[in-house]
Parts: structure tokens; C-alpha cells; sequence
């Protein structure tokens, strides 16, 4: 992007999905016009398996790996030989930086917005990256083996820098690509501090290559959270909004979709009929019931634990 403060910025926002997330890919879509944002919408694939999408909404594409430009698919192919802990389709977000937009907004699929995103955008002035998200509350327990020797190297108040990769706004730069290496250096010379995710990419290097960053969940501002696990029910998301006045722009599950554990699982359906809605939400109570989610977090947790160990040896 040029430097020129008189240009309009080109902004748009990114997906990544594939055929087994299309249906949360959909209903973020719908979740999106339905409040209002009529910004264009791309969706990069996650593997040789695009989404379907839904024909619906206008302005939204599904995009090819050769729809980047080289210099693109290079540093995307450096990050994937060097980032080997992390899945390939996982690490496509950072292709957004390589993108038609001088502004963008990249959300995961488990997300549903809850207000109009284009309003997010002019928080973006001032700042390289803008989220809404309580991350930083979480001590680096999720993204580091040892949050305190972080801190020690990085600097007070790093932890709390932390951010989800799943949403968040980017003002890019033409120097970011290159702070992104950087940061992913730091990583490969501090690999036994790290879980190898993606997410710890981005926290990395806004503090290694000291980008502004706006965290609007932090005072002065104050946002609500947006991961669904703060939230009980509807009820709570609908009392913090209209008792509290606090502002939400989106609500995450993290991954965790349907598992029937929150009640407000069901907004992740929200796109579709009422009879799908109900045999989506039936299937996902059973499975509940029955012990399949308890076995499938086991799964997930001991894939997750190899994928670590495997990315800590490299």
C-alpha cells in the first residue's frame, strides 16, 4: 500500500475455509450482511477442498492460491517450511497481507458478528492492528511453555499484548511481510518457550517489530468479551449488551463449535432453516450425551500435544 494519506483505502474482509467448514463459513457470512456490513468479502482456500458458498450475498468470492502474487505465495511458502508445528491451511491467513486490500479484516469461521464490522475500520487510523478480545487475560497459558521467561525476554506487560489470531483488523504495510520472518525468527532461537501456533506469530511480532496495536476490550473502551465461553447463555449476552451498554463486535467459539456445552451454540446456526437448525443442534446434543465430544476433546488434545512436541523439535 502506498504511503499517501489522501488515497481511500481499498478494505475488505478475508475467510479461510474448505469444504468441512463451509456451513460456519456460510452462517459468518450471513451473520455479516445481516448486520449490515456490505464490505467485499473474500475466502481463501484451506486445502484442495473449497467451500461452497452461499450464491445469496453479493461481493463475496471464493479465491485461489494463484490469485496471489508471487512475492505472496514465496513468503507463504518460507512460513509453511518453517512453521512446521502449525497446519499449512492454518498459516493461509497470513496470505491476507499479500491481498487486494490496504485494510482488511480477517475472522475464522467459528465467529458470528454481532454488529456492523465496517465500523471497526476507523479504529484502524492510528494503529498497524486493531481486536476486540480478552487474550491478554489468559497469562500465556494457551500460546507459551513458560509465559514468565517470556516476559522476562520480551518486557513488562508482553503478556498482556497477547491477541487472538482468529479476528482482527490490519492496517498493512509493505514492511510487515518482513516483520513477520523476524518474528518468527525470535521464535525458532526461543522454540522451547512456544507452543508453535499460529496465534503466537502475531504476538511475537507486534512486540519484535513494535507494531501499534489497539485492544478495544481494554480500558478506556472496555468492549465485552468475544469468546463465547464468558457467556452462559443468550440471556448473559443479551443482559451485558442492554444492562451494561457494553459493545460486542463478534462472539468466537474458539474452535469448539456445537458441542452443546453453551446455549448460545445455537447462534452458530443461526443462517439455517429452522428443521436443519434443529437436526444440527439435536446431533450435536447427542453426541454430548453420549460421551462422543468428551472422547473427541481426548483426540484433540493428544493431537494438539504431538503437534507441539513435534514443532519443539525441529
Amino acid at each position: 500500500m502506498e504511503d499517501n494519506p489522501a488515497s481511500v483505502p481499498r478494505r475488505g474482509i478475508y475467510l479461510v475455509a474448505n469444504r468441512r467448514s463451509e456451513t460456519e463459513s456460510n452462517n459468518l457470512i450471513a451473520s455479516i450482511r445481516r448486520c449490515g456490513c456490505r464490505l467485499p468479502i473474500r475466502v481463501i482456500p484451506f486445502d484442495d477442498t473449497p467451500a461452497v458458498l452461499d450464491k445469496r450475498w453479493d461481493e463475496v468470492e471464493s479465491l485461489s492460491m494463484g490469485d496471489f502474487p508471487a512475492e505472496g505465495l514465496a513468503f507463504f511458502r518460507e512460513l509453511t517450511e518453517r512453521h512446521r508445528g502449525c497446519h499449512p491451511g492454518l498459516l493461509r491467513r497470513f496470505l491476507c497481507w499479500f491481498g487486494e486490500f490496504d485494510e482488511f479484516l480477517y475472522s475464522d469461521n467459528d465467529v458470528v458478528a454481532l454488529m456492523n464490522w465496517e465500523e471497526l475500520f476507523p479504529w484502524l487510523e492510528n494503529y498497524d492492528v486493531v481486536h476486540a478480545d480478552t487474550e491478554y487475560t489468559t497469562g500465556g497459558r494457551f500460546n507459551l511453555r513458560e509465559p514468565r521467561k517470556f516476559e522476562d525476554l520480551m518486557g513488562s506487560g508482553s503478556l498482556e499484548a497477547a491477541l487472538t489470531s482468529g479476528h482482527f483488523l490490519c492496517r498493512r504495510s509493505p514492511k510487515h511481510p518482513a516483520d513477520l520472518l523476524a518474528g518468527l525468527s525470535w521464535m525458532e532461537a526461543h522454540r522451547d518457550l512456544l507452543i508453535w501456533q499460529d496465534q503466537v506469530l502475531l504476538h511475537v511480532t507486534l512486540l519484535v517489530a513494535k507494531w501499534r496495536v489497539l485492544n478495544l476490550c481494554k480500558p478506556p473502551y472496555n468492549w465485552a468479551s468475544s469468546w463465547a465461553g464468558d457467556y452462559k447463555d443468550v440471556l448473559e449476552l443479551v443482559r451485558t449488551i442492554q444492562v451494561e451498554r457494553r459493545t460486542i463486535s463478534h462472539m468466537h467459539y474458539s474452535g469448539r463449535i456445537g458441542t452443546g456445552l453453551r446455549p448460545i451454540d445455537e447462534l452458530i446456526y443461526s443462517s439455517l432453516t429452522i428443521p436443519e437448525r434443529n437436526r444440527r443442534l439435536l446431533g450435536t446434543l447427542l453426541r454430548q450425551a453420549v460421551g462422543i465430544e468428551a472422547a473427541q476433546r481426548q483426540i484433540d488434545r493428544v493431537r494438539r500435544k504431538i503437534e507441539q512436541l513435534a514443532g519443539r523439535s525441529q
